[in-house]
């Protein structure tokens, strides 16, 4: 029995939203118009969605990409653009600045990793944690948040390789400690 069989339309049970680290946007844009594909049925198209997150720019400058990239691969329609997740709180609302050492995306870093045994990047994978653990920690109560009343997938796309030179960026900011470079 395949996932589409089992989606039902009412209350959202068994809606997935795909969490998509997004630089330009490319995988996200893709992979839900082959989820629209698959799927082949107006009443299951929201029933699977792929959420993007910016890692570079802004919301703006993402919808902008996704748009775009849709176009020029033949397509126009509204539901190949995934949703994106908006930062809940922070200065002004912001996106981190990619590549940037951040105190927040630190933290999220440890956490995953000592809470939840889950290693991420500092590049795309905690950054984009930081920005949803805020959502999952409010639950439910946020109505127009792409992720409300769906389970979560998390697409890991790597970078893994990347931490222990990352980490070192951290120490020269005088953020961790020596010992916590690998």
């Amino acid at each position: 029995m395949g996932y589409s069989s089992r989606l039902k339309e009412e209350d959202g049970e068994g809606a997935l939203a795909v969490v998509v680290p997004s630089g330009t946007g490319t995988t996200a844009v893709l992979l839900q118009k082959e989820i629209n594909h698959i799927l082949n049925d107006k009443c299951l198209l929201s029933q699977i969605r792929v959420v993007a997150v910016p890692c570079v720019g802004d919301d703006e400058y993402l919808l902008r990409q996704m748009k775009s990239l849709d176009k020029v691969t033949g397509g126009n329609r509204k539901e190949n653009i995934p949703d994106i997740l908006r930062p809940l709180i922070g200065a002004q609302r912001k996106y981190f600045t990619f590549g940037e050492p951040h105190a927040v995306i630190l933290d999220t870093y440890r956490k995953m990793k000592d809470r939840y045994g889950l290693h991420l990047d500092l590049i795309y994978g905690s950054p984009v944690w930081s920005i949803i653990l805020p959502y999952l920690e409010m639950g439910d109560k946020i109505i127009d948040c792409p992720l409300s009343g769906k389970q979560i997938m998390y697409l890991h796309c790597g970078g893994l390789e990347g931490i222990s030179s990352q980490l070192i960026r951290y120490k020269h900011k005088k953020m961790i400690m020596g010992d916590e470079v690998q």
